[in-house]
């Protein structure tokens, strides 16, 4: 078993959590929502905290639509710095990120390629996380899934709900 023991089994999501995710991407529609989910290093496969990001999809677009050319509406990204921050709280509070959650909008949720190349930029992951994509249609949450990077391919992560 890898020292990341939440890539490879079922995952146990609170529920105030998932609400809080569905609550975060149905205020963000139509454009994608993003964020962390976190638990204790002691119970490797509890998720029991979310922490908010800001989707900066948009203002990287407006000051450089060349090289950045989608907008938040059909991509996220995190900025770096709190992306490091929130890393390393994790490790030194054993309290490890365990997921990067955004959502998808007005489609399903699915890890699209722009996704598994944000995720494993040279075929391995960039953090030892696992991804939660949620889909939100016509501002309503439709589905929810969870994807790991398993022997170089991508596979649905199963989770269940706590609570």
């Amino acid at each position: 078993m890898s020292e990341h023991p939440w890539l490879h089994g079922a995952l146990e999501i609170d529920r105030a959590v998932l609400d809080d995710v569905d609550a975060h991407a149905i205020a963000e529609y139509p454009n994608e929502s993003c964020g962390f989910l976190v638990g204790p290093a002691g119970a490797p496969h509890a998720i029991d905290q979310s922490i908010r990001a800001v989707n900066l999809a948009d203002k990287y677009h407006k000051a450089d639509p060349e090289t950045f050319p989608r907008t938040a509406r059909e991509y996220y990204t995190i900025d770096a710095r709190v992306i490091q921050r929130t890393f390393e709280a994790g490790v030194r509070d054993a309290r490890p990120v365990k997921l990067i959650y955004h959502s998808h909008c007005d489609c399903g949720a699915y890890f699209s390629q722009t996704d598994q190349d944000a995720a494993a930029p040279d075929g391995q992951l960039a953090y030892p996380v696992a991804f939660l994509v949620t889909s939100v249609i016509e501002g309503k949450v439709a589905d929810r899934k969870a994807f790991t990077l398993r022997d170089g391919a991508w596979v649905e992560l199963p989770f269940t709900v706590r609570g």
